[in-house]
This record gives structure tokens, sequence and C-alpha cells, in this order.
């Protein structure tokens, strides 16, 4: 009996050792593979051996709190949920400080789960099982995690064997964590060097000591796409690349600097150019030295260089002059063009180094020099600012300075650069179409435009100093019999005669103006005493009765005054004009050869009270929406085809009949019923402009914007709302403003024109040539058409008219502007205006404005006729 009971222990203790022999040679795989497979059947041996229900491995980072479940293996038997798995997913040490001491100690826990804690018991509660035990792993002295087996079975003395075989089952599965981790920073590091190489677009590639490539971490599109590792240099690469990283290997290895090589490699698109930097470093055996090689393409570097000193050459070839600035207006750098615009040669040209741009201006031109130049520096935006130049050897020339600023990546002005060209031609031409515009081409007299600008002026100083301001008008007696008897010639040497004579008794303040044909207008400003005024018109009159020779005929002329007095007569220049003009006309029907004063004569202001009436009924009739709008055509020159027509409002009052626009258009803009004027005038042409898109005609629409609808904010906005409403389109409206509310307030009224100009309607510059625009203001303003202002038209009669309308045409055209003739009255002038190539012409000669019917004939039936 005891023998076979001795045999049976055997039997038994050889069993076991199989077992755990299987056990550790299933661990021993997961030297080879860490998955989570291996991990598995691990577990399911150790369990085996271990006469174990399930097991687990849990793992956690060195001095972390938190073990996680990393792999479980449960026999059929066991029922666990999905939830229990959850539940047991994470293991927080903090609950179970002992257990985390005992473990990181080294020692193997065996103990029944009635024995642990609370909170252990709560844990494994979700087990139908009865005793665990629970393995370390460790890295050296470091607690990385641990192994659980779970048993159902009473607890029994385990045998040293088992104790054994779980340490090396730990050790191994210890060690196969820690291999995976250095795997796994080893893989981690080569991806980011894959990635940071391949980041940064170069090729890297490592040569050994004889020139052949061991490792390639990144190529180019231009190289060969052969697996280039294991190749020589000259098998691998391009000849030229090859032929200079072989030359510089050999200082490499044996300097241990750095070396740079240039090479190019040449393709149907193009040459490609290489910027190439070898390095020694230690090979991956440690034995030898090797080389990194860098290889960076720098051909859009070079194009751009090339590029650059390209603009460079052509930029001395431009006219304009470039300029560097610092920041303070001292010269740094100039272009080839600025000895031009200086008078110096080019060994001269250095002198003007760290010279200020401010001390090189003329006169007046430095304050206004130095103003830019401290704008532009610290707002940042461009500038223009003309000044008269220095020059070395000639007189000072007008120059234009677009000016911006140049930043750093603080948002610090480092510098100022300009372009200057030279202006002088354009500058002087300007002046004298300025001049023909606001002077009377015949007299010399200052016309209505710039009268009207001085009487406004004179009014509000009148206002600011309670002083006063005298109008008078002034008409020449029977002139009409002088031009019949002696011809028109005759007729302006008189009205140039009496021009002279008039401004001879004026004094330096006053003003003598041109109101046209026989008309004069006198402003007499800054008068503290009203009675020196009488003195003043008798001198005039005086004065004109001196005689004039025509022709061998002793002529004495005569005249009639008209005076009106701000403020005793009138409120405004409009009102004082209206006044001036009634008061003159009483002059002539009271006989002539005589001077009237508005305050002298009392059935002129019962006209006032008339004119109150008709404004009432204006204000009635704008808000019953009683206004209408005719259209006037405007033709092509060459076609005589109808391209667009202008929408004018018109007012029947039951009253006074037809009111003309000059009377009731200025009571709309005193009333303050301007805008809604406007706006009406702006439905009803629309709806009518939509009439005829549905009838198949094209023609654009020109619409007046008053300055109460162009100063708005919502003026995009409303015409974007109608033009939807009406289903057109922005460029199928034209929007005219006059030149000198374009000039009002220019840099805000510029910002609405460029946003209407964005949305695409197109703008007009109506009335040009009245205002006071410069050549530079017509540039930067968005506008696509130039009317010309009647006034001109007028005036073709006579060869300086001719000659203002031919300059008026070419730089409309040199502007790149479509170009409107107004006031066009005969086949002559039509004729005239083709020949100087204008586009399109408007006027009483082709139609008056007209009702929408009529004018709708016209725009299907053209006027060719009319050319």
């Amino acid at each position: 009996m005891l023998i076979s009971s001795s045999l049976g222990a055997n039997e038994s203790a050889f069993a076991s050792a199989r077992i755990y022999l299987e056990a550790l040679d299933a661990a021993s795989g997961l030297l080879i593979d860490t998955n989570e497979d291996t991990i598995g059947r691990v577990l399911q041996a150790i369990s085996l051996a271990c006469d174990a229900k399930a097991a687990a491995v849990y793992r956690h980072r060195v001095d972390e709190q938190v073990a996680l479940l990393t792999a479980v293996w449960l026999d059929d038997s066991m029922r666990v949920s999905q939830d229990g798995l959850e539940e047991l997913s994470e293991f927080d040490y903090s609950a179970y400080s002992s257990f985390y001491e005992e473990l990181g100690a080294g020692l193997i826990l065996v103990q029944p789960i009635s024995e642990l804690m609370a909170s252990m018991r709560a844990l494994m509660g979700c087990l139908d099982i009865g005793h665990f035990v629970a393995v370390p792993l460790l890295s050296g002295s470091d607690l990385i995690g641990f192994i659980v087996l779970l048993t159902d079975a009473p607890l029994r003395d385990r045998p040293q064997l088992e104790a054994r075989l779980l340490s090396t089952l730990a050790n191994f599965l210890s060690l196969a964590f820690l291999k995976q981790e250095t795997e796994d920073r080893l893989r981690a590091n080569e991806m980011r060097l894959k990635t940071l190489v391949g980041a940064t677009e170069d090729m890297v590639f490592e040569i050994d000591e004889v020139g052949v490539i061991v490792n390639l971490w990144s190529t180019h599109p231009a190289m060969p796409q052969a697996v280039l590792v294991g190749m020589a240099l000259e098998r691998a690469l391009p000849r030229d690349m090859a032929w200079s990283f072989r030359q510089a290997l050999p200082k490499v290895l044996k300097s241990g600097r750095l070396e740079q090589v240039e090479f190019t490699i040449p393709r149907l698109d193009g040459t490609i150019y290489f910027i190439g930097r070898l390095e020694a470093v230690p090979s991956a055996d440690g034995v030898g030295t090797h080389a990194v090689a860098l290889v960076r393409d720098v051909t859009d570097l070079m194009r751009e260089e090339a590029g650059r000193q390209v603009m460079a050459q052509t930029l001395n070839l431009l006219e304009e002059a470039i300029i560097d600035l610092t920041p303070d207006g001292r010269l740094a750098a100039t272009s080839a063009a600025w000895g031009k615009l200086r008078g110096l040669s080019r060994e001269e040209q250095g002198r003007d180094q760290s010279k200020s741009l401010i001390d090189l201006a003329v006169g007046e031109d430095v304050s206004q020099l130095s103003k830019a130049l401290v704008g532009v520096a610290e707002t940042g935006d461009p500038v223009t600012q003309r000044f008269r130049l220095m020059s070395e050897t000639a007189e000072p020339m007008w120059v234009e300075a677009r000016l911006i600023a140049i930043r750093d990546g603080n948002s610090q002005v480092v510098s100022l650069r300009g372009v200057l060209r030279d202006v002088t031609v354009a500058y002087m031409n300007e002046r004298h179409i300025m001049k023909l515009a606001l002077y009377d081409g015949l007299t010399g007299l200052p016309n209505r435009v710039m009268l009207d600008d001085l009487l406004h002026q004179s009014i509000a100083r009148a206002r600011r100093n309670n002083s006063k301001v005298a109008l008078g008008f002034i008409d020449l007696d029977h002139f009409k019999q002088i031009n019949d008897a002696f011809g028109h010639q005759a007729g302006d040497r008189t009205l140039v005669t009496i021009a002279k004579q008039l401004k001879s008794v004026l004094r330096e303040e006053d003003v003598l103006a041109r109101w046209g044909g026989d008309e004069f207008v006198v402003l007499i400003p800054d008068i503290e005493e009203v009675s020196t005024l009488g003195y003043i018109t008798e001198r005039l009159r005086e004065i004109a009765r001196q005689g004039i020779v025509l022709d061998g005929i002793e002529t004495r002329p005569t005249i009639s005054i008209g005076m009106a007095i701000f403020p005793d007569n009138a409120e405004t220049g409009e009102e004082l004009m209206s006044a001036a003009d009634s008061t003159m006309y009483h002059a002539k029907s009271a006989g002539r050869n005589n001077v009237q004063f508005y305050g002298d004569i009392m059935h002129l202001k019962s006209l006032s009270r008339e004119h109150m009436a008709i404004q009432t009924r204006l204000n009635a009739a704008v808000l019953d929406n009683e206004l209408q709008v005719f259209y006037q055509p405007i033709v092509h020159a060459l076609t005589g085809e109808v391209s667009s027509v202008e929408a004018l409002v018109r007012w029947h009052d039951d009253a006074s009949g037809w009111v003309t626009p000059s009377v009731f258009i200025p009571m709309a803009e005193r009333l303050g019923l301007i805008q809604e004027m406007s706006e009406q005038v702006l439905v009803q042409s629309l709806g009518r402009l939509k009439n005829w898109r549905d009838r198949g005609l094209k023609q654009r629409l020109a619409i007046n914007v008053s300055r109460n609808l162009l100063f708005s904010p919502r003026l995009l906005q409303t015409l974007l709302e109608l033009i939807s409403q009406y289903s057109l389109r922005p460029d199928d409206i034209i929007i005219e403003i006059t030149e000198s509310l374009a000039l009002t307030d220019y840099s805000r009224q510029s910002k609405q024109l460029r946003e209407l100009h964005k949305a695409g309607f197109r703008i007009a510059i109506d009335d040009f040539g009245t205002g006071y625009s410069s050549l530079s203001q017509l540039h930067d303003m968005p506008i696509d058409l130039l009317k010309v202002d009647i006034s001109f038209t007028a005036r073709l009669n006579t060869q300086s008219g001719r000659r203002i309308m031919q300059a008026i045409v070419q730089m409309g055209q040199a502007l790149g502007l479509e170009v409107v003739v107004e006031g066009v009255e005969s086949l002559d002038m039509a004729r005239f205006l083709q020949g100087l190539g204008v586009e399109k012409m408007q006027g009483f000669y082709f139609s008056e404005a007209v009702p929408a019917g009529v004018c709708e004939l016209m725009m299907q039936l053209g006027m060719q006729s009319k050319l």
C-alpha cells in the first residue's frame, strides 16, 4: 500500500510538472509576440496549471495609481456579464493601499475572498469564486502590473514548484511587456523621424565610408524611384549629384566638419537647382564613421531671385522713381529714375542718400509733404501727394508721390516706400482746363461755377463776422442792337471792353463775373455800411457809359443793375441771386440805365409770397406722389441707337402749369423733400425699366442721385432691394452724381462710390468740368462715364471752346472712361463731336425729356436719321 501510494504521488507530481512545463512553453512565446491572443493562451495555461477558473492581467505605468485590465481568460463554467467585466476593467490602488504595497514588495498573495477588505470583496462579488492569487509584475523593483488567478476550490497549500512557476511566468510576462514598450517606442521614434524628414520636403540619406547608401529616409520626385539602399552613389544618383557628394565625402569623414555642395538636374520642364549638406555621424555599429546627406530643392528660390533681379532692372527702365525712406522721411535707397527727376548723373545720385525728402520740396509744398509723411507713418494707409521737387539742372518740377508704409512682424513701421512720377505737363494742363472751367473764355472773368463758390464763401464769412454781402445783376441795355448792326465780333469786343471798365472801379476783394450773354454779376463782400453801395453802383453805371468805337462809330452803352443784400433781403446764396435777378428785370422795365435795390421795391416781396405758395403745393405734390418721370435718350454717336435713357423728374402744378426743375428742385432741397422725391423717381423709373425689359429692350437707365441720398448709409442696401424686387441687375443702372457732389467729403464719397461700383452699378460723373476735380482724383474714383457739362457744348462755336472740348474728350479716353456730351443742339455740333471720337451724345437735337411711351418708341426705332 505504501509503494502504491508513493507511486500515485509521483505520478501526480509528474502530471503537475508536465502542466507547468506546458505553461512555461506557452509563456516563452510572449517574447516573440505579445498580442492579446498570445497573452490569453498563457493565462489559460497558467489557470490549468494552478487549477484556476479565471485569470487576468492588469498593467499600469510606474507610479500610476490605476491598473487597467489588459487580457482575461474565463473557464466555460464562469458566467460573467459584460457589465461585470466593465466593472473589473479598472483597478484603483488608492482604495487598496495594502494590496499595492504587498505586490510592490514582490509578494505573491494567496487569500480567500472572505478575508479580503470589504471594498475588494464587493469588487469580486460579481464572480462566483472563493479564492484568488495575485502575482506581481516587476520591472526591476518597480511594480508595472499583476496577474490575478481566481478559483472556487478550497484554499490548499500551494507547492513550491507552483510558486516558482508563477514567478517565472510573471518574469516572462514583465519582460514581454517591456520588450513591447521598447519596440513601440522605437517604432514611434522611427515614425516621428520619417514624418519629420518628410515634412521638410528634403531628400535625406546616409552614406558609408566607401560611398554606398545604407539608409534612405526621404527622396525627391526628380530622383530615381528604384530602391537606392545598398547602391553606390554613382549608380543610385544623377551624375552631377553623385560627383558632388563623392568629392565632398572624404573631406567630411576626415575633418568631421559639414560640407555644402551645389548641383543641378536638367529636366524637360526646366532645370532643378539643389543645395546639399553632408555631415559626419557615427555608424550604427559604432565601429566606423558615416555621413548623412540632406538635399534641398532651391529651384523656387533661384527663380524668385532671378525674378527680383529682372524686376529691379525693369524698374530702372521706368520713368517713375522708386524710393525707400526711413520712418522719419530720409532717403535710404533710390532707383535710376530718381536721378532723372533730380537732374543728377548716375555718379552724383548717391549724394542724396540720407537727405530728408522734405528738404527737397519747394515753398508751401513742404508742410503738405511733411503732413503726408507723418500720416502714412502713423496710420499705415497709402497716401498720394503732389509737390514741387527741386532739380539740380532746371526749375522745380511737379511730381506725384504714392507713399506706403512697410511694417515688420510686430506691425511696426520700419520704412516708407514711394513711387514718384513727373506730372508737370499734366498739372499745367489740368490747371489750364480748370481755368477754362472756372473762367469765362471771352472776358477772362469768373463764370457761374466760380461765382457760386465765392458767393457761398462770402455768406459764410458774413455769418461769422456779422457783416453783409451785396450781389448785383448787371444787364447791358440794347446789346442785341450792337450785334445786329456791327456783328457778333463787335459784340464780343463790346463785352470785353465793358468787363474791363466795370472791373476797374471795383475793390480788389470785389468780384465781377460773367453770367452769360450780355449779363454780368458783381459780388461785394464784407460790407460794413450799406450806404456805400449807392456810390459803388453809380460808378459802375457811369463807367459803362464811356464811349466805345465800333467800325469808326462811337457808341455809349448803358447798363441796368439790380442789387440785393444778405441778410436783409435773403437768407441763402440762391435766394440772394433770385432777389437780385428779379430786381434787375425791374430796373430794365423801369426804363433801363438805372440801379434798383430789392429793399426799395415792395411788389417784389409779393413775389416771395407766391414763391411760398408754390413751395406749399410742391410739398403736397411730393406727399401725394404726383411727380412724373420723363426720359431723355442718350444716343450712340456712330450708330444712332439709343444706348441708355436718363430719368428726369417733372412737375405739373394745377395753378402754375409745368414748373421748371431749376425752380422746384432747389425748393425741394430747402424743404427737405429731395430724398423723398429721389426715392419716388427711383421707384417709378425702375418699374418702367422692368416693363421695358419684359418687352425685350436692353437700354440702361441713368438715375441722378441727390446729395441727401448719396450721403445715406442705406443707399446701397436700398438700391439692391429695389432691383431685386423688379428682377433687375445692378449693371442695368447708371448712378449719376454731379462732379461737385462727388468731391464733397471726398474720402467718404469715394468709399460709398466704391461700394456701389463693387456691387455692379455703373457710375457716371455728371456736369463734368464744373467742379474742381484733379486728374489724380478722377483716376482714383471708381467711375465708368464722364458726362461733359452743357456749358462746354455751348462754346463749340468758338475756337477756344472746341479746344477745351477736345482736351476733355482726350482726357476721358486716356483714363479709359466712356464720354457722354450733354447739350447737343444741332447737327453741326453732333458732327464735330463725332470727329473727336465722342461715343455718346445727349441733347435737344435728338430729343428733350419725353414721357415713357414716346421714349420707348425712340428706343425701338433708334435715331439714325439724326446723324
